[in-house]
């Protein structure tokens, strides 16, 4: 009886783990299309300014690596304006609070832009412990598959989210531009 307990412990474990593993290839093949998507989506709010020759885009291919992910190649986006430079940076995928996270950063300070819950207006951290006395917390959330779009966040200690758009990426823009 024992070596049956002991096989039909280990088969059940192995299976769980199985089921659990993480194909961190794909979440990075993700990450780098929602920092594309961030891209495509500041650059449509930018570009009439571009052609009236108020600004330029300059990119950089810039090397990441993030544990689990391992070394990836990301795009940073220098926005040139006449008399300064401002730098967008994917910082990461793998964030406390958030599915992703990218840094606008100039003379007057940074702006985070976090990647969250469409439905989201603060960060909401839940600890999830995985020894089966917690079945009760999977039913907290019932979305299975929330989608996730870019905010920008609030500093510290009261982050709220805001919605990114046309008028919150320029004033967010300004702040760190102008004085």
């Amino acid at each position: 009886m024992g070596m049956e307990n002991l096989e039909e412990f280990l088969t059940k474990k192995k299976e769980q783990t199985e089921k659990n593993k993480i194909d961190w290839e794909q979440k990075k093949q993700q990450w780098l299309m929602e920092i594309a998507t961030f891209y495509k989506q500041i650059q449509s709010f930018l570009t009439p300014l571009q052609e009236k020759g108020l600004l330029s885009f300059e990119w950089e291919e810039v090397k990441k690596y993030e544990e689990y992910l391992g070394e990836y190649t990301a795009k940073k986006l220098y926005v040139n304006f006449p008399d300064q430079k401002v730098v967008i940076e994917p910082i990461g995928k793998n964030i406390i609070g958030a599915m992703g996270r990218i840094d606008m950063t100039g003379k007057n300070g940074s702006i985070t832009f976090l990647l969250v819950d469409k439905e989201a207006e603060s960060p909401k951290i839940m600890v999830h412990f995985n020894d089966g006395l917690s079945k009760g917390l999977e039913k907290i959330r019932e979305t299975k598959n929330p989608e996730y779009v870019w905010k920008i966040a609030t500093p510290p200690p009261n982050i709220k989210f805001i919605d990114l758009n046309k008028d919150s990426f320029s004033d967010a823009l300004l702040e760190v531009v102008a004085k």
